[in-house]
């Protein structure tokens, strides 16, 4: 009986194991041919026409020409106007005692001082890739306050003359070609306005994922001279092409490239364009709307096969 046990043991074992090879066998099979179905019936998108425009904020500073009107003698500071303002060659700006101060030139007259005079320079600014110096916004001199002869009593901004702003900006593949060049240009929009303008480049410099830029602006107002802080919208990009999902596109020899479908062969595409974001690459050359492409390139085991 013992024997009996034993053996009838036994051959459930090998029963068992034999049912868990041919589950196992039968497994594999199966999942090799999902993976040579999903070969031949690979997920498909379609390309469609869109537009790209990259949008980022520009904190910068603002750097101009400037000189310091001093009292000419002692005596109680009078002016007209407590805002910066446009004056002519000769213009009275102020008086001490009743006794005009005059500048030698036209241009912008602000009765207000921020300490920066004389050391917001280009060559102090620009060369270290570094947080800005601190400043402040410029402080008003009080109409009637008394000063001593060679006092300051505020600052003169001759015109015309080119208004600069230094800004470090974040690196991305938009704003880089739009400081390609020698006439490099960049579009920025204030926040009063819905228009862009093209501002120059001066110089350049790149540091990791920042950009330090120095841009001379189409506009100079008086008004800018309350502070030496400048911010608007960088614009970059405005491209016009297809945007697909990230997995669309592989990186072979250097070589970007999709997989476009023509009729029931799939064949592999070069394409120029750049990541619009984590998830996402903007197409500008090689795809056209209307073109399928398989979703997951990265599956596709060679550059032609057929699809059933």
């Amino acid at each position: 009986m013992e024997l009996q046990g034993r053996v009838g043991l036994l051959g459930r074992l090998v029963y068992y194991a034999a049912f868990l090879s041919i589950f196992a066998l039968a497994a594999k099979s199966y999942l090799v041919w999902l993976e040579q179905y999903k070969q031949l019936h690979p997920e498909l998108i379609e390309a469609s026409a869109v537009g790209y425009l990259e949008e980022q904020p520009l904190e910068g500073i603002l750097l101009w020409d400037e000189q310091v009107i001093h009292a000419p003698k002692d005596g109680v500071l009078t002016y007209l106007s407590p805002l910066p303002r446009r004056v002519a060659k000769g213009e009275t700006v102020a008086a001490l005692d009743g006794v005009a101060v005059r500048v030698p030139a036209p241009g912008y007259f602000f009765p207000a001082l921020d300490g920066q005079e004389g050391l917001w320079v280009y060559s102090r600014l620009w060369p270290e890739f570094a947080p800005f110096p601190f400043f402040r916004s410029a402080v008003l001199l009080e109409n009637g306050t008394q000063l001593r002869k060679g006092a300051p009593l505020g600052k003169f901004v001759p015109q015309p003359q080119v208004l600069r702003c230094i800004a470090y900006l974040d690196r991305s593949p938009s704003l880089e070609r739009s400081l390609q060049g020698r006439d490099a240009s960049i579009r920025i929009r204030l926040a009063s306005e819905d228009k862009d303008r093209n501002a120059e480049v001066v110089a350049v410099k790149f540091a990791g994922q920042k950009i330090k830029v120095c841009l001379r602006l189409p506009f100079f107002p008086p008004s800018f001279l309350r502070s030496r802080a400048f911010s608007c919208r960088v614009v970059a990009g405005d491209l016009q092409g297809v945007m697909v999902p990230d997995t669309a596109v592989i990186v072979r020899d250097g070589r970007s490239l999709v997989f476009l479908v023509q009729g029931s062969r799939v064949v592999s595409q070069d394409v120029e364009g750049f990541p619009a974001d984590d998830r996402h690459f903007f197409i500008t050359k090689g795809v056209t709307p209307g073109n399928k492409l398989i979703l997951d390139a990265d599956k596709t085991p060679s550059a032609v096969i057929r699809l059933w």
